[in-house]
């Protein structure tokens, strides 16, 4: 028995690893992609892989009857939530990482942890801890060192990265109305309606626009397709696998803490890849927020570990 729990641990462990690793190509590969792709074509890769890995892993039958099993109040919640995290939130994001770089990009997305603990205090009237604040504190800390470049020059903030910090948002959003209407719902159903809601979205929205999917594949630019093929592949769909089977396996606890350290990954990805560059402030910024998640982790209350995990549930970048 201690050896089926080692190996289970081990297998989940190597799952988390291989999932950290391909979650930090996300903003670099999608910043290249959307140079040619729109944001509505970026939404579709992304959220098609998503609801194909919930197909392979769950089966459509047992998911589609699931799903006629809920309540009307229930079909609302989740289209609501869909639209807030498989839509808006992709679009801002997508359209956000055209015009600032993916290294920045990535800090800023940490915004979303701030939101949730703002919406659950405000919204579901959770109690505001001093862990909370602490947290708070110290992500806010090192995002305030980015956007002033280590306090050496006046407000530097793009508008791709006021986008950005407008697609954590509604992330945020989207994962306090899982928490507050759709606990009782199992994560692989919400992305899968997640995921289909945005995909009836491109296919409806497609014959109103200029440049059609097919058109865009077409002219894309053949040194792109390795992004393509890193986005769709590595940064979605292996990123999914893996992730979910860290999940099943080992405590969400430490998927929490190793997760967070995606934002390394992320940003020397992009240096490497993007070759954008990485001064200080960046390294001192992200040990704070950093710092900040695993304070919420280790300090925080039960409330905000639930928080949490309603977030890693629902795989948001």
């Amino acid at each position: 028995m201690r050896r089926e729990n080692y190996t289970e641990r081990a297998v989940g462990g190597l799952a988390l690893g291989v999932s950290t690793i391909s979650g930090s190509t996300f903003n670099a590969f999608a910043k290249s992609l959307s140079m040619t792709l729109s944001s509505l074509s970026l939404l579709f890769v992304s959220e098609l892989l998503t609801g194909l890995f919930v197909i392979m892993s769950c089966g459509i039958l047992p998911v589609v009857n699931k799903l006629f099993r809920l309540h009307k109040r229930e079909l609302f919640w989740l289209l609501t939530m869909a639209a807030l995290s498989g839509i808006f939130g992709p679009l801002l994001l997508f359209s956000g990482l055209g015009m600032t770089s993916a290294v920045n990009a990535g800090f800023f997305g940490k915004m979303q942890i701030i939101f949730m603990l703002l919406f659950a205090h405000f919204l579901l009237k959770e109690k505001m801890t001093k862990a909370y604040f602490i947290a708070i504190t110290c992500i806010m800390t090192g995002i305030a060192i980015i956007m002033l470049h280590g306090f050496t020059s006046g407000l530097s903030l793009e508008f791709g990265d006021l986008l950005i910090i407008a697609s954590t948002l509604c992330y945020a959003l989207g994962s306090i109305v899982f928490r507050a209407k759709l606990q009782h719902i199992e994560p692989h159903i919400a992305l899968f309606v997640r995921s289909s809601v945005a995909v009836g979205i491109f296919f409806l929205a497609s014959p109103f626009i200029q440049h059609p999917f097919i058109e865009e594949i077409r002219q894309m630019p053949s040194m792109l397709f390795p992004s393509l093929f890193g986005f769709a592949f590595i940064s979605r769909y292996l990123n999914g696998v893996t992730y979910y089977a860290a999940l099943d396996r080992i405590p969400i606890s430490t998927v929490s803490l190793v997760g967070s350290l995606e934002i390394v990954g992320a940003t020397f990805f992009s240096f490497w890849y993007l070759g954008e560059p990485i001064h200080w402030y960046h390294f001192a910024g992200g040990a704070f927020v950093i710092l900040g998640n695993i304070l919420l982790e280790a300090l925080g209350p039960h409330q905000a570990k639930e928080i949490l995990q309603e977030q890693l549930k629902q795989k948001t970048p």
